[in-house]
């Protein structure tokens, strides 16, 4: 017979049953209970039935308020549920209730990292870490560094996470991904290729791999494994579109397109993939301008309206003399093209008409973004805000006049620029053609890239004609001396052209051989990102051949370590040749700063025309052929005069530092002025009419 509660209990203690055994049998259960109960609220949890797994933590809490599992889980639940502070204090509680289980500290600091309080994350994993080697720990301790952008501590403990868990694949994919922020390419393939090797279909290091390839332009491997991507998952849009990339770059540009339509067929709102398409439209020799621009235009339609409501009324003030709060926004800012084009202007600008504001979309702060950072009164950092964020940013700052330098270029905020933050928006410099954003007031030209009424109705921006050139060039300092006609030495003319695959479309190389076929023993050579690809430098051998140029008329060289061995390379050609529809940009002004001058085809639009307006500002217009007939003869003209090639040469240095293209404090009186333009018509307009303009 059971003992009553105040009975002496029968254990043999003295005390009585309630004080006794009955308590531990109690206690007991009620442990037998939380532990049934927690199990299911772990199974309602892996689930993903949060309210039931919740429902049953708290039964748990209703009778042991400190049991730690079920804090930890229902911290976990929160967090979740999008309950931060709670999670925090939930796992914290947990903690104190229970110090030496690591998984607790593993959560809370994943949770604080995850909400940006890194140095509290850190602390959490570090004391997961004092309780004893732990792969996971160095792994999600490497992950908060790696946020706090302190990569080589990151490294070091990825490195001591794979060393415990050599077979995790997850774990050397981030130990490659880290090694790849450093810039150390071989050895993070190395790490992604071992990810593979565990678990070949693993898409993280498949896509991280491609990446890394992609950088040292080994496009085939990139295609391959682009393929490879969406054989295992068919709707794996980001694999569309990197494919459609890497046949870009190999000028594969009928492919690349169709790549970028699978993309956002799948994804409508897929951006990025639907300005790679845009952008690749630039370079197809098979759309017209019009189809250029409808299609650019669709495009800007679907980002405007999805910001649809939020373009607001300025309150600036409407003085037409008024210091102009100008703002530039770029990804660009560091080593790239648009930073050599914009640090002239920065260095140049009137400060008492004009105060500077730089908005920088990149994570990478290199030399060149340190020697910009100075030239602009106000700096801001933006990649890490939303488009919302961004333009509230820049609507508080008050900005008369906001320039956009990308355009649909990797790395743009043009999803900013259509919430129309600032009364006055222009876009220059960094895109090739129309935004296709009514939001967006004027394009920045000029008189020889853009002539009245050839193309305005190409794009949805207001043309603003600048009187000499569209840019103004900086050359590096220590440029590589300007060397002897090449010609001399070798007893044969070299044409070259440094410009990107994509540009060398098929038409584009059959006009190539007919320059080569008319100037007999002449050799091409060709200097991009992308032929250290065996199988791409084959395919260009063969295109070649099959126009009756033997490969032994080429030069194909892959790139150069610094930008002054790439000019350096120029002392190897005597007669540029540009390619079309889409001319050189930055290539064409680096050629002739370093004596090669360039032969253009002219078309009917910006892209085309790049070219004209260069040797317009230099008074070498005849270089500039107005049909595929002229532009032979004009090549083959110039080679045949080795007098005139080489005072050219010698002289074209000069000749460019003393043109409108290197003149950095009157371009940016123009350009200044063309400001001024456009705000004091926004000053005139009434406050209704002063809104995003019309479709054309």
């Amino acid at each position: 017979m059971k003992p009553g509660r105040n009975d002496p209990c029968p254990c043999g203690s003295g005390k009585k049953y309630k004080h006794c055994c009955q308590s531990k049998e109690t206690g007991g259960a009620r442990q037998a209970n939380a532990a049934q109960l927690m199990q299911a609220a772990a199974a309602q949890h892996n689930a993903g039935q949060l309210p039931q797994a919740e429902t049953l933590c708290r039964q748990v809490l209703q009778t042991q308020p400190n049991h730690p599992d079920a804090l930890n889980l229902l911290g976990l639940i929160a967090f979740q549920t999008g309950r931060h502070d709670e999670a925090v204090q939930l796992i914290r509680q947990a903690i104190a209730a229970n110090k030496r289980v690591p998984d607790y500290y593993n959560n809370l600091g994943n949770i604080l990292i995850t909400l940006g309080r890194f140095a509290e994350g850190e602390a959490c994993l570090r004391e997961m870490l004092a309780l004893g080697p732990s792969a996971d720990a160095h792994n999600n301790l490497g992950g908060a560094l790696q946020r706090q952008g302190r990569i080589t501590e990151a490294v070091e403990c990825y490195r001591r996470a794979v060393k415990l868990k050599p077979d995790s694949p997850q774990m050397w994919n981030n130990l490659g991904f880290a090694l790849q922020s450093e810039g150390e390419l071989d050895e993070a393939m190395r790490c992604y290729r071992r990810a593979l090797e565990i678990t070949p279909d693993y898409r993280d290091a498949l896509l991280n791999l491609g990446n890394v390839l992609n950088e040292k332009g080994l496009y085939s491997e990139v295609i391959d494994l682009d393929r490879r991507l969406i054989k295992i998952e068919p709707g794996f849009t980001i694999a569309h579109s990197n494919l459609g990339h890497a046949l870009q770059r190999q000028g594969r540009l009928a492919e690349a397109l169709e790549s970028y339509k699978a993309a956002f067929t799948i994804q409508p709102d897929f951006i990025e993939a639907w300005q790679n398409y845009l952008f690749g439209l630039n370079y197809a020799p098979g759309y017209s301008a019009q189809e250029i621009f409808e299609e650019h235009v669709k495009f800007g339609r679907q980002l405007e309206e999805a910001a649809a409501g939020l373009q607001l009324q300025h309150g600036n003030e409407r003085d037409p003399g008024k210091r102009l709060k100008i703002g530039y926004v770029s990804a660009d800012f560091r080593n790239h093209a648009v930073a050599y084009f914009i640090e002239p202007v920065l260095a140049h600008h009137e400060r008492e008409q004009i105060e500077v504001y730089c908005y920088y979309n990149h994570p990478v702060a290199d030399e060149v973004t340190q020697r910009l950072k100075p030239l602009a009164e106000h700096w801001r950092d933006i990649g890490a805000l939303g488009d919302d964020e961004a333009a509230q940013q820049i609507r508080e700052d008050r900005i008369d006049i906001l320039v956009d330098l990308a355009g649909h270029s990797a790395g743009n905020r043009l999803g900013v620029f259509a919430r129309k933050p600032a009364p006055v928006q222009a876009t220059w410099l960094g895109y090739l053609s129309t935004t296709g954003l009514r939001s967006i007031d004027y394009r920045i030209t000029d008189v020889s890239a853009d002539p009245a009424g050839l193309s305005e109705r190409y794009y949805t921006e207001e043309l603003v004609r600048l009187p000499d050139t569209f840019v103004c060039y900086l050359p590096i300092d220590h440029s590589p001396a300007v060397g002897a006609l090449p010609a001399v030495k070798n007893g044969y003319i070299t044409f070259g052209s440094f410009n990107n695959l994509a540009k060398m479309t098929p038409e584009v190389r059959t006009l190539w051989a007919r320059v080569l076929l008319a100037v007999p023993g002449s050799r091409l050579l060709l200097k991009t990102r992308g032929l250290n690809d065996a199988q791409l430098r084959q395919q260009l051998v063969e295109d070649f051949a099959r126009h009756d140029v033997p490969e032994d008329r080429l030069e194909l060289v892959a790139w150069d370590d610094s930008y002054a061995q790439h000019l350096d390379r120029y002392n190897q050609v005597d007669i540029g040749l540009d390619p079309f529809p889409c001319n050189g940009g930055t290539t064409s002004f680096d050629a002739m700063w370093m004596g090669v001058p360039v032969v253009t085809l002219a078309g009917d639009r910006f892209i085309s025309r790049m070219g004209v307006s260069m040797l317009a500002s230099l008074g070498l217009t005849e270089l500039a052929a107005d049909t595929p007939e002229d532009y032979v003869a004009i090549a083959a003209r110039l080679a045949g005069d080795p007098d005139r090639l080489a005072a050219l040469r010698a002289g074209l240095r000069e000749r460019m530092a003393n043109s409108p293209l290197t003149d950095a404090r009157g371009f940016t009186l123009n350009l200044e002025k063309a400001y001024r333009e456009m705000w004091a018509t926004w000053c005139s307009q009434s406050q209704d009419a002063a809104g995003m303009r019309r479709d054309k």
